[in-house]
């Protein structure tokens, strides 16, 4: 169902999405178009529509990082951040379309040093305008909601509590976004005494205000959540669509801050109430292409009503393996091969993606031909093989696939970028006319990510046979024979390895290891060496935890000349070494 129906005579969101370039736009973003703030919240039902525009079309529209306006970007709001920060820069997806095309962003995705740290460039701004902007809507619900007209009685009144704790779980999602990226690991936090980013609370906070500890943020999320879910747990829900937050999603983003924090008893207890009502998805569910909403796994996806999706913002125009750019720009994207070669062989997950060894009559000599491999890119030049990869995509296209075949434009001829890869992805595709409907997202929360969590934080209490229980769950669905009895860092390793394998291509990677505290790695195509990786030489290349001040990004510029109470040594930034006083 369309947001559209809900914010028509409101107009929420969109003009709220609608702001010039001055640096404190996002500070100034409604959430009601032309009603004034203090009737938003006049009824619940005002409050509800408010909140719906946040979820619905504020969590999907692209934003310009210059003027926060609507655009056809290449990043369609949640699905896009996730993307372009969590796999772009992380080691498991190599994302041939934005390496090739975008060769001057090298400096965020290889993460060069000071690339991150710098706050002037383009992708140091747009999650902290994103996140703000969200956090003022939010902001502007949450001061007001209390005082909604309840007049119509008990109903009245559950709606009110369900929206107030809908607000107060936006408001955690957005601090764990912001966190994730600006914050330093907590390993390297001082017990989260290190400076992170600014905890705006109202719409009445004043334009200066300093950067607060890693940990004032996180005891915030703890204590919004912790009202949400009560909330939650005492009302009756009138969660009608995808994009709502409902008690399951706060309990997820319960699990999420709490591991930002390694605090691993909250994320085993929260990730477990998260996923309550919920089950693993089936193969069938697991194959299907991403293309429709799983209500038996997936637990917050955003919508996927035609009308509220952004044809060249979408996600799957440039990702999905039958949209835009595989079969007209003939981009794609693949699996890191040393990630594929961790993978049992009889996991059903391999089908994921195409690999030389799935090409019926080839062999993995022919494969390191000169003649049949692009040097440059290790994209497929030989017709046979281009055709083999082809006929394999085609016998494994999700019967409810009503799109092209994967990478059916793909041919020789065009030399200059890839055209099949080496690990070539069949996990997402569209249905319809790729580059005007591409139908499909990526989840923002399923319950097998909540399974791997509470897995995680097993293991790192302790609690092995637990543990071990969960990933035999999770696994066995795609391999029959799996069985887990690793204990100490063998078990906590091996939750990784799945959690990098089940959520592959969803937006965690770079994330989950930085919270990890390991390296990002990408190792070279080696002609003739079969036991290379697939990544181009010029993209191949090993980040230490240690780089970037931690893997942190720097506050941007245009905050810093807007708020005057961020002093140097500016937190995230290449000279904050002593933030943590």
């Amino acid at each position: 169902m369309s947001i559209n129906k809900y914010i028509k005579g409101f107009a929420i969101a969109v003009s709220a999405l609608t702001l010039s370039s001055c640096a404190s736009d996002y500070l100034d973003t409604p959430t009601h178009g032309s009603i004034p703030a203090d009737k938003i919240c006049a009824t619940p039902e005002s409050a509800r529509m408010a909140m719906l525009g946040v979820m619905g079309r504020g969590m999907a529209a692209p934003w310009s990082s210059t003027s926060m306006a609507p655009s056809q970007a290449l990043m369609q709001g949640e699905t896009g951040y996730s993307y372009y920060m969590g796999e772009i820069a992380g080691s498991d997806n190599y994302v041939n379309f934005i390496y090739n095309e975008a060769p001057s962003w090298a400096l965020l995705y290889n993460q060069d040093e000071g690339a991150l740290t710098t706050g002037g460039y383009v992708w140091n701004t747009t999650i902290w305008y994103y996140a703000y902007a969200m956090l003022a809507q939010v902001n502007e619900i949450l001061a007001s909601i209390d005082e909604a007209n309840v007049a119509g009685g008990e109903t009245a009144v559950a709606l009110r509590d369900f929206t107030k704790a809908q607000a107060l779980t936006m408001r955690a999602h957005c601090y764990w976004r912001l966190l994730q990226v600006y914050a330093p690991r907590w390993v390297d936090s001082n017990n989260g005494e290190t400076l992170s980013v600014v905890l705006r609370l109202s719409p009445n906070d004043p334009q200066d205000m300093a950067v607060t500890k890693m940990i004032n943020v996180l005891n915030q999320c703890y204590s919004d959540l912790d009202q949400a879910t009560a909330l939650f747990e005492n009302t009756q829900s009138f969660r009608t669509l995808n994009y709502e937050i409902d008690k399951n999603v706060a309990y997820g983003v319960y699990a999420r801050v709490a591991a930002l924090r390694n605090d691993w008893q909250t994320v085993a207890t929260m990730a477990n109430k998260a996923r309550q009502g919920k089950r693993l998805a089936t193969v069938a569910e697991a194959f299907n292409g991403y293309t429709s909403y799983n209500n038996s796994e997936w637990m917050w996806a955003p919508s996927f009503d035609q009308i509220d999706n952004f044809i060249y913002g979408n996600f799957c125009t440039f990702f999905a393996c039958n949209a835009y750019a595989a079969n007209n720009a003939r981009y794609t994207n693949s699996i890191n091969r040393d990630l594929y070669r961790q993978i049992p062989a009889e996991d059903l997950r391999c089908d994921w993606w195409f690999t030389y060894e799935k090409a019926v009559g080839l062999t993995p000599a022919m494969f390191y031909m000169p003649t049949t491999v692009n040097p440059e890119t290790g994209a497929f030049k030989n017709n046979r093989m281009l055709s083999a990869a082809q006929n394999w995509m085609k016998e494994h296209k999700p019967s409810t696939i009503t799109g092209a075949d994967a990478y059916a434009g793909a041919t020789t001829s065009d030399q200059s970028t890839s055209i099949i890869r080496d690990g070539a992805q069949i996990k997402f595709w569209c249905n319809g006319e790729t580059g005007q409907t591409t139908l499909c997202q990526v989840p923002y929360m399923r319950a097998t990510e909540m399974y791997l969590y509470e897995a995680e934080a097993l293991a790192e209490l302790g609690r092995s046979s637990e543990a071990q229980k969960l990933l035999e769950e999770i696994n066995k669905n795609f391999n029959a024979n799996y069985t887990c009895s690793l204990t100490g860092q063998a078990l906590i390793d091996e939750v990784r390895l799945y959690r990098r394998v089940e959520l592959w291509g969803e937006g965690f990677n770079w994330f989950d290891l930085k919270r990890w505290n390991l390296p990002m790695k990408r190792t070279a195509w080696v002609s003739g060496n079969v036991n290379s990786g697939n990544i181009p030489a010029g993209l191949a290349v090993e980040v230490d935890p240690s780089a970037n001040q931690g893997w942190r990004y720097g506050i941007p510029r245009s905050e810093l000349s807007y708020n005057n109470l961020i002093l140097t040594p500016v937190p995230g930034g290449k000279n904050d070494v002593t933030s943590d006083n």
